[in-house]
């Protein structure tokens, strides 16, 4: 059977090679002292060190140890080879061999996994986008640009009516996406059940008006049981989308709701950047991605390119190229840009991104327009039109007197 492959970035006060060795046996057939039988087992089920890179040197520990101190540090990129037959078509336990209790381990000082590779026939048993970005398109009569969406505020604390007239506002300014704020779900004062219909209602008015068929997604994170319920009342409400909070509403829950799904995926990356910032602990943006777009997310928020997020651009670049890159057949997800954006920063995202398959999400920057939510979604097309050397519009103007001055 295939193996995956698992490169990680460590430090360790140790011999680098032999530490890798024990990151291999731990994870797989061994634990900390030699086990009668193991050595048999090794040859079909056991994890193997398939390169040791020394790439420095220093001084001091990146993680808290019992190592003792003082001790001078190796840094070294190791690839390990894991069989997926330890584990089968279960992110759960991916996650638990290839990024468990190795961050346990007190001869590494740091230990960061930057990259996977899956094998195919291993890939293909997980769901995958069911809409990414040519469903994302078909839906919203979004082509030849980058669909350009909205995310309501105040993030929390409005009534249905309010997140309503919101939505609306946008929708009927041409937005392709709104979604709810990752701070909502199904609060006691603004549940689920009534912001569905009432957005759905919304966004029918909003299509009779302009024609223009608008994703409004509802954040239906929660337990398992109740966002397969969710998804079928956010279905029959006609709100047309979902959105997810991927780490905390776990990768198997998103695999369950993927294979169920009838309406596309918008995952959010709340939680995420706990284990995702650090370069010393956790995983990367890249695997983070990976990993989403296997378990059926159709949008993946991957930072704002010159927004307030902390990855650098060339980080949150990768990201997305990770969305679209080919994986054993999968559909490309759409990537989202969002974190800090508005009309002006449209132009830098064209530049950098190098094409129009990605979404361009703002909150504030729409909302916050000082001429409210229309004339914000608006601004988006205006800052389109002056990319591909229209004339600048009032509702770009008024941006950029407000976001550029901070009045």
């Amino acid at each position: 059977m295939s193996r995956i492959l698992a490169k990680y970035y460590i430090e360790t006060p140790d011999d680098a090679g032999k530490t890798a060795s024990l990151m291999a046996k731990m994870q797989s057939t061994g634990t900390w002292k030699d086990l009668d039988g193991e050595a048999a087992l090794a040859a079909r089920f056991g994890a193997k060190v398939e390169s040791v890179n020394i790439t420095g040197n220093k001084d001091s520990y990146s993680l808290p140890t019992r190592y003792p101190a003082g001790r001078k540090v190796t840094s070294a990129e190791v690839i390990i080879s894991y069989p997926w037959e330890n584990f089968g078509p279960k992110i759960s336990m991916l996650l638990t061999t290839v990024a468990g209790e190795i961050f346990d381990m007190y001869e590494l000082t740091a230990v960061k996994l930057i990259d996977i590779e899956m094998p195919d026939d291993f890939v293909n048993l997980f769901p995958g986008p069911q809409f990414g970005i040519e469903g994302s398109r078909k839906i919203s009569g979004a082509f030849g640009r980058p669909l350009f969406g909205a995310i309501t505020k105040p993030c929390v604390g409005l009534t249905t009516k309010q997140q309503a007239e919101l939505a609306y506002q946008a929708a009927s300014a041409g937005a392709d996406f709104i979604k709810d704020d990752e701070l909502l779900a199904d609060a006691p004062y603004n549940r689920i059940a009534d912001r569905a219909k009432a957005v759905g209602i919304a966004m029918k008015k909003s299509f009779r008006e302009t024609g223009k068929c608008t994703m409004y997604a509802v954040n239906i994170t929660d337990d398992p049981d109740k966002t397969m319920k969710f998804h079928d009342i956010v279905r029959k409400g006609g709100a047309g989308a979902l959105m997810f909070n991927s780490f905390t509403g776990g990768f198997n829950n998103l695999c369950v709701l993927a294979r169920h799904t009838k309406l596309p995926i918008h995952l959010h990356r709340d939680f995420a950047a706990a284990s995702l910032r650090s370069s010393y602990i956790g995983i990367s943006p890249v695997v983070y991605v990976k990993l989403a777009r296997m378990c059926g997310a159709d949008q993946i928020q991957c930072g704002g390119l010159g927004g307030y997020l902390y990855e650098s651009d060339e980080e949150m670049l990768q990201s997305m190229r990770a969305c679209t890159a080919p994986m054993a057949g999968l559909k490309p997800a759409l990537p989202v840009s969002s974190g800090g954006m508005w009309a002006g920063k449209l132009a830098d995202n064209l530049k950098k991104i190098g094409n129009n398959d990605f979404m361009f999400l703002c909150g504030g920057g729409v909302f916050g327009h000082p001429d409210g939510g229309y004339a914000g979604m608006r601004s988006l097309f205006e800052a389109w039109d002056e990319y591909n050397g229209r004339p600048e519009g009032n509702n770009l103007k008024a941006a950029k007197k407000a976001f550029e001055t901070g009045k």
